[in-house]
């Protein structure tokens, strides 16, 4: 028989349990939630990048500002530029969202063929070369090595 002692018991131990479930949920939670807003704020950060890679595109006046001060581009030259760093900051952001696992190895794949093409253009390794250390190392690792298969393989 239970006696009014050990239904105090019971009663403590439950209500335990039942507190430290719904700490646990609350943790989680706010776990997620942190990370929503982190991704939420990168993603927002590169699509002003991306709006900021449009306007040099759009505007030929602010060209300057992919240029070495000793490299004198052409026009078309310069607009390939801004577009191809707009691509190599697509490329990053697919490469990032694989290694997270949220892009599945086939639509990689996919990409990755789509890279190892782009790489065989000269003004895309320009890219590479003067954005060296402005993107993720990972990343231009891994462009840097298809650069080198690349040369390898004409």
């Amino acid at each position: 028989m239970v006696d009014s002692t050990d239904l105090i018991v019971i009663t403590s131990i439950a209500q335990t349990v039942v507190i430290s479930a719904t700490l646990l949920v609350f943790i989680f939670q706010f776990r997620s939630q942190e990370r929503a807003i982190k991704e939420s704020a990168v993603q927002t950060v590169m699509g002003r990048y991306t709006n900021l890679v449009q306007m040099l595109i759009e505007k030929p006046e602010l060209r300057k500002l992919l240029n070495q001060p000793e490299e004198r581009l052409t026009p078309e030259d310069e607009t390939l530029s801004a577009f191809l760093l707009v691509a190599y900051g697509i490329f990053e952001e697919v490469y990032g969202l694989h290694k997270k696992k949220w892009v599945d190895d086939e639509t990689w794949g996919q990409w990755s063929n789509f890279l190892e093409r782009v790489v065989r253009q000269p003004m895309f390794r320009r890219i590479h070369n003067v954005s060296a250390g402005t993107f993720d190392s990972g990343f231009q690792a891994y462009v840097t090595k298809h650069i080198e298969d690349a040369d390898k393989n004409p």
